[in-house]
């Protein structure tokens, strides 16, 4: 009677346990597998078309900041991807294109204007919960023009940009971005014959573009 006693006492003790067993199992796998993601994750990719006004300078040519002859908006693309170091800070890499396709009054040939540039950029979200961004990038940029038939000039040089803008979702994979920001090209041409120093080119953009991220 006695072991009998002990084998029931052990029973309910058992059945006892199994519900704060499988109930401590529930929340632990709760926290482990169906804790939400970020809206912010893994790979990262932009499309990006803007209207860019550009100007320019050089450094030894008084009179500020000049705009080309002719309507001063023109279409800007950008592309970049990259990776997401946490919710606040996506890296990644940027090519950014103005570019001015008209008339050449003087010669009367078809001239393609452009600034292009390739940076490393960064984007930094300062409130975790909203898709407010600031970017900012440097890298190598190439200010020239091509004239038809197929012959141009050109200099290659040093680039900074610097902008903001603002994740919209529409999808846990895709979000509208709208953008403001600023590209500045600088370069030097050492046989100048006119000796006008460094060329200072920039463009403001203002635009829109959507950004994929297809998973981590």
């Amino acid at each position: 009677m006695r072991n009998t006693t002990k084998t029931l006492t052990a029973l309910a003790a058992v059945l006892l346990l199994i519900p704060f067993t499988d109930a401590m199992a529930q929340r632990r796998r709760g926290l482990i597998d169906v804790s939400p993601d970020s809206d912010r994750h893994g790979f990262w990719l932009n499309l990006g078309l803007a209207a860019g006004g550009e100007n320019f300078r050089y450094s030894n040519v008084p009179g500020g900041w000049q705009r080309p002859d002719g309507d001063l908006v023109k279409p800007s693309f950008a592309i970049a991807l990259g990776g997401t170091v946490n919710p606040q800070l996506r890296l990644g890499g940027e090519i950014n294109a103005w570019v001015w396709d008209h008339n050449d009054n003087a010669t009367g040939f078809r001239v393609t204007d452009y600034l292009v540039g390739g940076l490393l950029v960064g984007q930094v979200y300062p409130v975790r919960t909203l898709g407010l961004f600031v970017k900012g990038g440097v890298g190598i940029s190439r200010s020239g023009e091509e004239l038809e038939g197929g012959s141009g000039i050109g200099e290659t040089g040093f680039a900074y940009l610097y902008g903001a803008g603002y994740e919209i979702k529409l999808s846990r994979s895709l979000f509208l971005t709208p953008t403001v920001a600023m590209m500045q090209h600088v370069s030097s041409n050492p046989d100048d014959p006119l000796n006008q120093g460094s060329l200072h080119e920039r463009v403001w953009t203002i635009g829109v573009g959507l950004t994929i991220q297809p998973g981590r």
